[in-house]
């Protein structure tokens, strides 16, 4: 217990450093900084859903700080979670970023878009798909299962699978290297020591 006090506070100076507040230490959500950043998060991840916003600052308090923690909420949400869903938001405030929405076409903001193996989701008419507005948690885990459900099912299945598979692995290749004791040590008595 008193070594957690320790570590925790080490932290908290740190952070204190590095001006970083104490929520970035569990959030599930990316922040990007840059195009490049976008892309390579894009290309890399299975499943990635991005959060376009405008920091709304009034009087030094974030305005949007319920949409940004119903979107963190949201990314720790244990099926997401297993599924590796990468969550990323942008601030198109800030007008380094604001291009990222144009080529997105997000017109409306907030606006949720979605992407699988690199490439934006579509609709059936192959309309990128964007849900956007004020939204509640439900509405929106909602529209995640409605699009990404059966992926999120078969990648929790698939990489359950592959967990079995390397357990199993493993538990085979300890076996040859396993002697029971019985076989090739005589049994130790300490008077046969004395005798020598």
């Amino acid at each position: 217990m008193y070594k957690k006090k320790i570590v925790f506070i080490f932290l908290f100076f740190v952070l204190q450093c590095l001006q970083l507040p104490l929520s970035t230490l569990h959030a599930k959500v990316r922040p990007i900084g840059t195009r490049r950043e976008l892309e390579q998060a894009i290309a890399k991840n299975n499943m990635v859903i991005v959060l376009f916003y405008e920091e709304q600052r009034k009087n030094g308090v974030n305005g949007n700080k319920d949409l940004i923690r119903m979107y963190d909420d949201i990314s720790m949400y244990q099926p997401y979670n297993d599924a590796d869903i990468l969550f990323l938001k942008i601030n198109t405030k800030r007008k380094d970023l604001a291009e990222l929405a144009q080529l997105y076409k997000v017109n409306n903001i907030p606006e949720f878009i979605f992407f699988h193996n690199g490439r934006r989701v579509v609709d059936s008419n192959n309309k990128p798909i964007a849900f956007n507005g004020v939204i509640t948690r439900s509405e929106l885990q909602a529209f995640i299962d409605d699009y990404y459900g059966q992926i999120i099912q078969q990648y929790i299945q698939q990489k359950d699978a592959r967990k079995r598979t390397q357990i199993a692995e493993e538990n085979e290749s300890w076996k040859p290297y396993f002697y029971p004791r019985d076989v090739f040590v005589r049994s130790y008595d300490p008077a046969e020591r004395n005798m020598e």
